[in-house]
């Protein structure tokens, strides 16, 4: 079952290359490309791997499935590309990458990424996506979404995956120098999963049995996590040192002044409750999630009380 499907950039991406069309500098039309040119790339990438992962996951009642899930906690944040919960709780953590040409990994656990023939040193995505388990844990148990058995909280199980587009090249060193195991291409996941839930958790295993949750707890639990997202929104013209956009507002009387500010300064997106002004990112939120906020649209803070 899908509870979160991926935010869209299609306002980001947009806004960039409106940022392109004004007057500016050699570096800053530079920088503005690049972010840009990354953004379309981890996009296109994350698609790539939703796709997989919708397709073998998405209709399954045994599989809850959270995409592009931003959470903050005790001033951290972690950006998680895709979270697939089984009834077992085993939680899959899984980080997409795009890398165009491939990556090579070092018998040391470095990571490189190829550029043509070159190779440049780029940060582990093993070690970052640990740090997002790391935060994910705590913000699960500080914020008592981990549903309870017999009145002790259930312990889930982290699983740390590297997805890998499926037409990049991976160069790996032997596997007694360093493990890569959690390295795979997008679409060999299933392929690894099932072989996974057949080595750790086979059925012939009462015990194991006996640890199922129902799939109305794996939802209940990813939607109220799915509640906690809190989107990143970034003033582009600050972060290139492009100065803040000005209006011009023609003053004819007080009424026409007053409702032209008001159309720069009103969001046409109001939660349904408070009537607060709510960003359409919010709006689609609720409206992707209308088993949950039966198809109206509210802002973040009265979210919570569903």
């Amino acid at each position: 079952m899908i509870i979160k499907r991926m935010d869209s950039k299609q306002d980001e991406m947009e806004a960039l290359s409106s940022l392109l069309e004004e007057p500016i500098n050699a570096n800053q039309k530079f920088l503005i490309e690049r972010e840009l040119k990354a953004m379309k790339k981890g996009v296109h990438g994350e698609e790539d791997s939703a796709y997989y992962i919708n397709f073998y996951y998405g209709d399954s009642k045994n599989w809850a499935i959270i995409h592009d899930l931003r959470i903050e906690h005790e001033n951290q944040v972690a950006q998680i590309d895709h979270l697939l919960i089984n009834r077992f709780f085993e939680i899959y953590v899984l980080e997409s990458k795009n890398y165009s040409y491939g990556i090579k990994i070092t018998p040391e656990g470095e990571f490189q990424a190829y550029y043509g023939k070159q190779t440049f040193g780029i940060p582990s995505p093993v070690e970052q996506n640990k740090r997002h388990i790391h935060l994910l844990d705590r913000f699960l148990k500080d914020n008592n979404l981990l549903p309870k058995r017999l009145g002790i909280s259930i312990r889930p199980k982290y699983l740390n995956f590297i997805l890998i587009s499926p037409k990049s090249l991976i160069t790996r060193p032997t596997a007694n120098k360093f493990d890569t195991s959690t390295i795979i291409k997008a679409d060999t996941l299933k392929t690894k999963i099932d072989n996974d839930i057949n080595k750790f958790t086979p059925l012939s295993d009462l015990s194991a049995v006996g640890k199922i949750s129902s799939a109305a707890t794996i939802e209940e639990m990813s939607t109220r996590l799915v509640s906690f997202h809190r989107p990143l929104s970034i003033d582009y013209r600050a972060k290139f040192g492009l100065p803040a956009k000005s209006y011009s507002i023609t003053q004819k009387n007080p009424t026409t002044v007053n409702d032209e500010r008001n159309a720069f300064s009103t969001s046409k997106f109001f939660c349904c409750k408070c009537k607060k002004s709510i960003s359409e990112k919010a709006a689609k939120f609720c409206w992707q999630n209308k088993t949950k906020f039966g198809g109206k649209a509210y802002c973040f803070d009265c979210q919570k009380e569903f």
